[in-house]
């Protein structure tokens, strides 16, 4: 009889305990073996992987950052997030910062940042398929950022650019939409170049009165390479210091009510894309032109340059 009212007074206490919303501990991931079924469910987890995990870790569910910054050392090298659809968030300065150097590979993550998304004081390098949003910067590099080949993001910010870099250099096939907010434009670089590798596309569109897509440096489009810009406010789609085009590119310009499809500070060459650019383009200075067709097969076939004088393979006086 003593056996059962002692068990019946265990029952009873587990039961208040859990009544009074006593929590369970939360399970501890591995962070070594991130691919064995198991899957980050933490911040701290989280954290954890980017300080000194392995290669590669998986999301088995999103996770919200709140104030702390996840950042990714040159000296961790290359790491993957399997994102499996999930959100990582939080509301520092970024929500992830990659030190000068290092690179990052998001598979089917979303990124959600409260102030900026993804962003360094160098440059860094991210590739994969995800989507990167944020209230102010959603991807913001104080030197250059670069997309890996084949990549596809959706990058879109409410108040800020969507990228903004000193440089921007997008690998074979790889795609970005870029979306602006409401006080910037959707792509602003603001130091050197932009570079659309061979298959590339790049699309920047923004609804406030800004310049959609902002570069003080050379728009340089290799062939296969697609631009799309479009300004839905008063100004350019695209406003660039020079452009240079290689093989067969595409164009979509479309400039606000009281800009262009696209304005060149100068152009020193004659070249052609396929598609179109309204109002039309604007070159202030220089001999070169930009003429806009409907068939890659109106296109003139190009004279062949002197190989040490391409500005493209930046070789000038060798």
């Amino acid at each position: 009889m003593k056996r059962l009212l002692f068990a019946l007074l265990a029952l009873l206490t587990a039961a208040f305990a859990a009544g009074c919303g006593e929590e369970t501990e939360e399970p501890h991931i591995n962070i070594g073996d991130m691919e064995s079924g198991a899957g980050i469910t933490s911040a701290a987890d989280l954290a954890a992987f980017f300080e000194s995990g392995g290669e590669r870790a998986v999301l088995a569910r999103s996770v919200d950052m709140e104030d702390a910054m996840l950042t990714l050392s040159a000296a961790r090298g290359h790491i993957t997030i399997e994102g499996r659809g999930n959100t990582i968030s939080g509301n520092a300065d970024c929500v992830i910062r990659l030190e000068d150097g290092a690179e990052l590979t998001l598979e089917e993550v979303n990124i959600t940042g409260g102030a900026a998304g993804i962003g360094g004081l160098g440059s860094g390098k991210i590739s994969g398929q995800g989507a990167i949003n944020a209230v102010a910067h959603a991807v913001d590099f104080a030197a250059g950022i670069e997309f890996g080949e084949n990549s596809r993001f959706y990058i879109k910010s409410n108040r800020g650019c969507a990228i903004r870099a000193g440089m921007l250099n997008m690998g074979k096939g790889c795609a970005v939409y870029a979306q602006g907010g409401e006080s910037a434009s959707a792509v602003n670089i603001f130091e050197e170049d932009i570079l659309l590798d061979e298959g590339a596309l790049l699309e920047a569109v923004t609804e406030a009165n800004y310049n959609a897509l902002k570069c003080t440096g050379t728009l340089v489009m290799q062939d296969g390479a697609t631009l799309k810009v479009k300004n839905n406010g008063e100004y350019h789609g695209a406003e660039l210091n020079e452009i240079e085009l290689y093989g067969v590119t595409n164009i979509e310009a479309d400039g606000g009510d009281k800009g262009v499809g696209m304005f060149a500070f100068s152009a020193d060459g004659d070249y052609y894309a396929v598609g179109h650019c309204e109002p039309e383009m604007v070159i202030e200075t220089g001999n070169g032109s930009v003429t806009f067709v409907n068939d890659a097969a109106d296109i003139p076939e190009p004279t062949p340059e002197p190989p040490l004088q391409r500005k493209n393979n930046k070789i000038h006086g060798l």
